[in-house]
């Protein structure tokens, strides 16, 4: 499990805890606080696990990495090219 992921999870759950808060209070600003804080632990945790999933594929697939990585190349070379 990546960091990412870990922080990610932690974050969300801080949002959630900040957000119930803010309504318990009936503070909106707190609220929705606590929502932008939830979906950003949210973003994170998504990014850990296609960070994840990359990473295990390129261990499980080295040569096919190093030839997607090499095709990507080329195309932004052409594209810079014109």
């Amino acid at each position: 499990m990546k960091s990412e992921q870990v922080e990610g999870a932690a974050e969300k759950l801080a949002g959630k805890a900040q957000g119930a808060f803010g309504k318990l209070v009936g503070d909106p600003g707190v609220e929705a606080e606590g929502k932008g804080h939830e979906a950003a632990g949210h973003l994170k945790e998504t990014y850990g696990d296609a960070l994840d999933g990359v990473t295990t594929f390129v261990k499980e697939n080295p040569i096919a990495a190093l030839a997607i990585g090499a095709g990507i190349g080329v195309i932004i070379s052409r594209l810079l090219r014109r």
